[in-house]
């Protein structure tokens, strides 16, 4: 037993703990959410999300808010858990098993696909890695090379792989199929709300990790040079109410080869925790890979 006086302590530097962790969020939400409006009154969405909230812009911005908020407090109640999702296989996958590789978005962790690693279980992935990797004082190749290197050692030369990639994530899923041995091999690629074309709010990002990610700069490049791997089922989700990427225009990838679709009004956050996107990537995932719900 706490003797009182510790436990009020405690309890005060939960509350202000707590208190903090919800004012971050409020900030970040009307930082992000002004930036959005205003880009989005001198550019136009791309077409595939023109009509998702037409008729309903109030209540599509209501929910873009309210998912903001959310995503952000989900993120950090669940950062503490990343390094128990993000460690290494327990067993190597039986022949022929597909793998999938979730990778997390700019400033997150493994813990993102909290609510993934279920729902692909029961489409019949027996094996989902969360690769972790730090978005300060690094660069987009560095991170991408360290990847490789790492599912090189966790998994063996013929191992089929899947890629689910939230956010920068995303980028760093089309960068790893660009590797030989790694694209050969893989199957199938989603990404979530991932910034093809960059984003203007990186801007105001921190690290050159972030920073690179506006229109234009060296992510951007990197990735619009990469080439598509052949044979390979591609999928980009966007939300009509991201307000993480701006203008709108950066979700698309105007490649052939990709489906781009629009989720429902949800956050860029938000996406990680809404249960349609992610019944559509595990659907999406498990036809490509062949497989069939547990």
């Amino acid at each position: 037993m706490l003797p009182h006086l510790d436990f009020v302590f405690l309890f005060r530097g939960v509350a202000i703990l707590a208190a903090s962790g919800l004012l971050v969020a409020v900030a970040a939400t009307t930082v992000s959410q002004v930036w959005a409006l205003c880009a989005a009154l001198r550019h136009a969405p791309p077409r595939f999300l023109e009509s998702a909230c037409r008729g309903r812009r109030l209540r599509c911005r209501f929910l873009a808010l309210v998912t903001s908020l959310g995503g952000y407090c989900a993120m950090g109640l669940t950062l503490p858990l990343g390094p128990l999702v993000g460690r290494a296989p327990r067993r190597t996958p039986r022949c022929a098993e597909p793998v999938v590789v979730c990778l997390h978005g700019l400033y997150h962790n493994p813990a993102a696909f909290l609510c993934f690693r279920p729902a692909l279980t029961r489409r019949g992935f027996g094996l989902v890695l969360c690769p972790g990797y730090s978005s300060l004082g690094t660069d987009f190749e560095a991170v991408a090379q360290a990847l490789a290197a790492r599912l090189r050692v966790w998994l063996p030369p013929d191992a089929p792989l899947c890629f689910l990639g939230h956010s920068l994530g995303g980028l760093l899923a089309r960068r790893l199929m660009a590797e030989a041995d790694l694209g050969r091999r893989t199957l199938a690629c989603v990404t979530l709300g991932a910034p093809h074309g960059g984003s203007s709010l990186a801007a105001l990002a921190f690290g050159r990790l972030g920073r690179g990610l506006v229109p234009g700069g060296p992510v951007c490049r990197i990735v619009a040079a990469l080439p598509d791997p052949p044979e390979v089922a591609l999928l980009s989700l966007a939300s009509p109410v991201d307000a993480m990427v701006t203008p709108l225009a950066g979700l698309a990838v105007g490649r052939p080869g990709w489906r781009e679709e629009a989720t429902p009004a949800v956050s860029h956050l938000g996406m990680l925790w809404h249960p349609a996107v992610i019944a559509r990537t595990a659907g999406f995932l498990a036809v490509a890979a062949g497989k069939r719900p547990a």
